[in-house]
């Protein structure tokens, strides 16, 4: 039983360690090597929390409303609910249980990230209301063409396990002004967080990394800008 074990727990170690190479090679292969940003386009930011990464989004561009779909009213302080409130939205995509289950880091749990890490058909997205962000650590601002917000944003929908009818059905988020909802796709150790981003940035013709397991393999690719002033509380998960 003893040697069963081990071998399991070697085996295990062995697919870790490849992976965790593929995902350093996949980050330092550049995609998209044409990729330049557009004179005239949409600002969008590629943001972090130092694990997970996502987009923070204007809330109405090229005829895109992100509060008609995510309302406002939806989170738990009413002093979101206001129009004009907010002006951006913050999405990003995860697995159900790691999301629910760790607010603060310190409520990580190996199990929970193993589980997810194997697979699961559970995936929620991530919304935050809030501000224009400052770039900095936690934001990184991306200028990117019309037509390519239109595609990103058709992509994001399609993650998204809208209804038959009726308005999304919102789970309580960490405080006040976030919130999460019933997402689709299957997340997996290759199929992570950082990868969703990554795959979206790829398709709509930003130069990123081939495969974007770790959150250093998505910012990498988009320097930090000098700090000016206070930085926002960091839009993430």
């Amino acid at each position: 039983m003893k040697r069963r074990a081990r071998s399991i727990l070697g085996w295990l170690l062995l697919i870790a360690g490849l992976s965790f190479l593929a995902g350093e090679a996949g980050g330092l292969i550049g995609t998209n090597r044409d990729w330049r940003e557009p004179d005239d386009g949409i600002t969008i930011y590629v943001e972090t929390n130092g694990f997970h990464t996502g987009f923070i989004l204007p809330a109405q561009a090229e005829g895109i409303d992100w509060h008609a779909l995510f309302p406002p009213t939806d989170l738990g302080d009413m002093r979101y609910h206001a129009t004009g409130a907010t002006d951006h939205v913050a999405i990003s995509w995860g697995e159900r249980d790691f999301y629910l289950a760790t607010p603060r880091w310190q409520d990580l749990d190996p199990a929970t990230m193993a589980r997810a890490a194997i697979g699961s058909d559970a995936t929620l997205v991530h919304i935050y209301h809030m501000t224009r962000p400052l770039e900095g650590r936690y934001a990184r601002r991306l200028v990117i063409s019309h037509a390519a917000y239109r595609t990103l944003a058709t992509r994001l929908m399609q993650d998204i396990a809208l209804p038959e009818t009726g308005p999304l059905e919102p789970i309580p988020g960490y405080g006040g002004d976030d919130v999460f909802y019933q997402a689709r796709g299957r997340y997996s150790l290759v199929n992570s967080c950082n990868v969703w981003t990554g795959d979206h940035l790829r398709a709509i013709g930003v130069r990123v990394g081939a495969w974007t397991p770790a959150e250093h393999h998505v910012m990498r690719w988009f320097p930090q800008a000098a700090p000016r002033g206070t930085a926002v509380r960091p839009a993430g998960d």
